[in-house]
């Protein structure tokens, strides 16, 4: 294996050891056959290398592929894309993918039963909320039979390439059976993965749940209120801001800035009641500078001002 800067070379040299390289598709089915009709392992590696053949990766699995040299083109259900060393790809159980490369390519392929997937070990990257969200939706019922997938181009001298040759030698070293160290091994490349630059995702399907990301978005903005930014939402998870934008109005009606105007104005509300703050210091806590704007918005949407409206609510509580 020919790792450019030599970082890791040493460490590395028991891929030539390895019984998990594959050179054509019988191969790879048998392999997958047996993993699949044993019951004690969940998850499961192999090396395609000198091989130009069109490999199909079995649907029925959640899947991953790393390229470690070379170049490869991937076909996802209707689309294709081309990959170099680096190039990995994230898929659910539905996603109808095989992949192409030259003969000196070496690709790993990871196969995961969804049984590996237990509550505690997606509670490890709870707070990588991009590849969180799509392992849960992966797992749901409600996604069965809709393919989704991730394409991430990393260079191969990231530690992407570590964690990943990292996860393939202890998957071999335990011959397949998960353990505890298998599955470190796992969480380590999703958070390594998770927190790369957001232009290292270069494609995904098209498809949006109607409600868990929005309610996630939604969350997300109202923890931030005061300070946030379509900008940051958008790099937070994932998206263009134009996508974000189009996205959020689409599935609430709602612009990014109507949303944080209103949520603001319940935030406010709650304020009028429950503090004695004034509305000078409550708009400043909502991050107005202009607090003419904001009274203009909140008589708009509410038609009284805030003075009046603290007036008002505190009548009926003392009625």
């Amino acid at each position: 294996m020919d790792v450019t800067t030599g970082q890791y070379t040493d460490f590395y040299r028991f891929l030539k050891t390895l019984d998990c390289y594959l050179v054509n598709e019988n191969q790879m089915n048998d392999e997958v056959h047996r993993f699949k009709e044993d019951p004690q392992r969940e998850i499961a590696a192999f090396v395609t290398k000198k091989t130009c053949d069109q490999l199909k990766v079995t649907t029925g699995f959640l899947r991953i592929l790393y390229v470690i040299n070379g170049s490869v083109t991937a076909k996802l259900d209707d689309s294709e894309i081309c990959l170099t060393a680096g190039g990995l790809v994230i898929t659910n159980t539905a996603t109808d993918f095989s992949y192409s490369g030259e003969s000196t390519s070496e690709i790993i392929v990871f196969y995961f039963k969804p049984s590996y997937f237990t509550a505690s070990l997606l509670g490890q990257f709870f707070e990588e909320p991009l590849l969180y969200r799509f392992f849960i939706e992966a797992l749901s019922d409600e996604f069965i039979g809709i393919s989704r997938y991730l394409v991430y181009d990393f260079a191969k001298t990231t530690d992407v390439h570590f964690y990943a040759l990292l996860l393939l030698k202890q998957i071999v070293k335990m011959a397949y059976f998960n353990n505890k160290v298998t599955k470190s091994a796992f969480v380590l490349l999703v958070v390594e993965i998770s927190q790369a630059s957001p232009e290292r995702l270069i494609a995904k399907d098209d498809f949006v749940s109607n409600g868990q990301l929005t309610e996630e978005l939604l969350a997300y903005i109202d923890a931030r209120l005061e300070q946030v930014t379509l900008e940051e939402v958008a790099q937070k998870f994932h998206f263009h801001p134009n996508y974000l934008s189009s996205l959020l109005k689409e599935k609430t009606g709602h612009s990014f800035t109507e949303i944080v105007l209103l949520h603001r104005i319940e935030r406010c509300k709650n304020y009028l009641i429950q503090t004695e703050l004034t509305v000078q210091t409550i708009v400043e806590r909502l991050g107005y500078k202009d607090k003419a704007f904001f009274y203009k918005r909140f008589k708009q949407i509410e038609g009284i001002t805030p003075r009046q409206y603290r007036k008002n609510e505190r009548k009926k509580l003392n009625v």
